[in-house]
């Protein structure tokens, strides 16, 4: 591609391309300075607890897998996970907490073991951040995991998708327990 300059028709304008590429610099460190100024959502320390507070309120327990400097973990917490940890009525707000894909720091499981986030990223075969994942109450996979951001505009389509399959599951299952199989 050429660049001219409007006083030098017909010429390659030759300050054009160390201005264009200062402008990517920018862009790049503008795009992880967005990343890293994302609020994080609440880290679990607890899983047990966790899970057991989203049971109370029928929804699973939402696990971001994310990487630090992630535009598109930034995008995922921003835009579709931190909105659902805000509804008015404390009882319509998921549980959704925020593990660095990678973190080998210790945390209580869901049945009080030791685990970390890179330890909960290789049992549910993840490798990719970000990816979403929701589960009941063992820590048990409800739907299949969200791997990747939202790069075709469907990310809270698919979201919604996922929180309804597993809110129909975990009714699902309430509603066998209740059942008495004794005559």
């Amino acid at each position: 591609m050429r660049f001219y300059s409007s006083s030098n028709r017909g010429r390659p304008a030759s300050h054009a391309v160390p201005l264009l590429a200062a402008l990517a610099i920018c862009g790049v460190f503008a795009g992880s300075a967005e990343a890293a100024a994302s609020p994080a959502l609440a880290a679990p320390v607890d899983l047990h607890a966790d899970s057991a507070l989203a049971a109370t309120r029928g929804s699973p327990l939402v696990l971001l897998f994310s990487l630090p400097e992630c535009q598109y973990c930034a995008v995922v917490r921003r835009n579709y996970l931190a909105p659902l940890t805000r509804t008015p009525r404390e009882a319509d707000r998921l549980v959704v907490r925020e593990l660095e894909l990678t973190s080998t720091a210790p945390l209580a499981g869901f049945h009080s073991e030791r685990t970390s986030g890179s330890l909960l990223a290789a049992r549910y075969g993840l490798t990719v951040a970000p990816s979403v994942v929701m589960l009941d109450r063992d820590g048990k996979l409800l739907t299949a995991p969200l791997l990747g951001g939202d790069v075709a505009g469907m990310y809270g389509a698919y979201l919604d998708r996922a929180l309804d399959d597993a809110r129909a599951k975990l009714a699902g299952a309430a509603s066998l327990r209740s059942i008495d199989p004794k005559p």
